[in-house]
């Protein structure tokens, strides 16, 4: 058997590699049946259709209902297809496809690998791409969200153009690391106005967070004189019970959740070309919508962020609250800001330099500012540096 077995991959690797029926047969001393008898198994059921049958159907045996595997296939290509308004933001991966199926009350109901491999086999998938493995120095110290509104992250997408305007917009995102809630609006410019404005729009939606993640942009971190002080964003923040915490210059990778959010979104929102500010606006709110009621994930028990913080008690800004753009009197609270060390052993928060030593160049540094008693501490590893 296992010499038949070694003729048929022979066979097989032969003619992949360009050779004619003919040379094959004549090499292996077989006829062109049985040639085409192979082929036509491995065309089929790949290099395990060169078994024979008893081990083949023990395979085969294994698989699910071929209705079911319609059905998984169908949905995949109702959300896939985009085509009407309600599948527009649907997400297509395992997740959503077995959180359909359950709506329609389909039994046995497969799992998540199983529908991944059903995909695979009709060829829907892209191949999984591996990089390479990191080899860390430590633990990167930034927050960890373990339930909803403990974390929320901040970013911008822009500039953005309406069609036949050279007018310059933007869109603020805010999305919640635990649950994957967000809340998205249009704003004329990236001045620090209108981040004032959106965190408080974005504090009536999904409440307040006991942290929010921000990048190092001027319009919140400040900049010119204002760079060495705390700026009217972080003040805000501190007002309302906010720590802010800043992700280290130029890795956005630390901000992942929104990041990833962003880059999903973009292409289905803007291959719309839109005319006016209100279009693109009344968009956005379908797209929260979407996210907030249809996205379901596997950290929530395949709930959506809406049903998952339908039990929740959450700190909402009242919806008639004006939030103040003017500066503010400074609260106590804590301000991080994540660093990592450069060459030359120093780290650069507010614009100033401090030195920690060039043993430490490459680690993360997490610096954090005490309001209420003035102090700057600096953290290596969990430790007071």
């Amino acid at each position: 058997m296992k010499d038949e077995l070694t003729a048929r991959q022979r066979a097989i690797h032969l003619r992949l590699a360009g050779r004619s029926v003919q040379y094959i047969c004549a090499a292996l001393g077989r006829g062109k049946a049985w040639f085409c008898k192979w082929w036509g198994r491995y065309l089929q059921a790949g290099p395990e259709g060169l078994y024979d049958l008893t081990r083949a159907n023990h395979h085969v045996a294994q698989r699910i209902p071929p209705e079911l595997e319609r059905a998984i296939l169908s949905v995949r290509r109702r959300l896939q297809a985009h085509a009407s308004p309600a599948t527009r933001y649907s997400l297509i991966g395992a997740t959503a496809i077995r959180a359909e199926l359950k709506g329609l009350g389909v039994q046995p109901l497969p799992c998540e690998r199983t529908i991944e491999r059903v995909l695979q086999r009709n060829g829907l998938t892209a191949p999984r791409v591996r990089l390479a493995p990191l080899l860390p120095r430590q633990e990167y110290p930034g927050p960890q969200a373990r339930a909803s509104n403990e974390l929320h992250e901040v970013d911008l997408v822009g500039p953005i153009y309406l069609k036949g305007s050279g007018h310059r917009y933007y869109i603020w995102v805010g999305k919640d690391a635990f649950d994957g809630a967000v809340c998205l609006r249009l704003a004329d410019s990236r001045s620090m106005d209108e981040v004032l404005a959106f965190l408080g729009e974005c504090w009536k939606d999904l409440g307040r967070p006991e942290q929010v993640q921000f990048d190092n942009a001027r319009e919140l971190a400040g900049w010119g004189p204002a760079a060495r002080t705390l700026s009217r964003v972080i003040r805000l923040c501190l007002r309302f019970g906010v720590s802010p915490v800043f992700i280290p210059a130029g890795e956005p990778q630390f901000n992942g959740s929104v990041e990833n959010f962003n880059g999903w979104f973009q292409e289905p929102l803007l291959q719309r070309r839109f005319r006016r500010p209100g279009d693109l606006r009344r968009e956005l709110r379908r797209l929260q919508e979407a996210v907030s009621t249809q996205h379901v994930h596997p950290r929530l028990g395949g709930q959506t962020p809406a049903q998952h913080r339908r039990g929740l008690r959450l700190q909402k800004l009242p919806a008639s609250f004006v939030v103040p753009t003017e500066r503010q009197e400074l609260a106590a609270g804590r301000v991080t800001f994540l660093r990592r060390v450069s060459v030359a052993g120093t780290v650069t928060v507010l614009s100033q330099a401090f030195r920690v030593g060039k043993r430490h160049r490459g680690l993360y540094l997490r610096l954090v500012i005490d309001t209420g008693r003035g102090w700057l501490t600096a953290y290596l590893n969990g430790r007071v540096l």
